[in-house]
């Protein structure tokens, strides 16, 4: 191996003679001489720290304003999901067949002992159509009726004065002109024709 021999300038190795020389020496101030702290650094680190107090206190504020509004929030919904619960109910209760029959019949309806149906794929009418008579082959009772506790007493839609009344009559109208004899079990349970 052969070592080859680099020329390095002097001036990065040895300092000038101009860096050198000595810098001149001064005298420091004696402690009376000093200045003295001003008063208005003094108010304005002071100042900063109250204002950071007070931001914090105004965050703070608003923070749990904002909290207790979502709270009262929470409570309105609360309370008007119990109101669409029970308006729900309501619904329920109004829109069970033994109401709609109470109602039908409070206007005056009577059910049909011979109905006749309409076949939408051909347009066939199946059955003899004819007009419902009052009296009819398709026994109507409180046997025939599943009663609805939750109706009794509410007033008809048709009929404002009357309520529906489980022990009244066929459907549970309140008033009604003619009681219904209970019917005879020896058969079976009655049950409307289905074909």
């Amino acid at each position: 191996m052969s070592a080859t021999a680099v020329s390095v300038p002097r001036r990065a190795f040895a300092p000038s003679p101009q860096e050198t020389a000595p810098r001149p020496v001064r005298a420091v101030p004696a402690a009376a001489q000093r200045p003295k702290p001003k008063l208005a650094y003094a108010v304005v680190a002071i100042g900063g720290v109250l204002a950071m107090v007070v931001v914090q206190l105004l965050l703070s504020v608003g923070l749990s304003h904002g909290a207790y509004e979502i709270s009262a929030l929470q409570q309105q919904q609360q309370t008007l999901s119990w109101q669409q619960q029970s308006a729900s109910n309501d619904l329920l209760e109004v829109s069970s067949p033994q109401f709609i029959a109470a109602n039908a019949q409070a206007l005056g309806m009577v059910i049909n002992g011979t109905p006749a149906y309409l076949r939408l794929s051909d347009a066939a009418v199946i059955g003899v159509p004819a007009a419902a008579m009052e009296e009819t082959e398709i026994p109507v009772g409180p046997s025939t009726l599943v009663a609805n506790s939750l109706i009794d007493g509410v007033p008809l839609v048709t009929v404002p004065g009357a309520t529906v009344d489980p022990d009244a009559s066929a459907t549970g109208v309140a008033n009604a002109a003619q009681p219904i004899p209970p019917l005879s079990l020896e058969n079976g349970i009655p049950a409307p024709q289905t074909r």
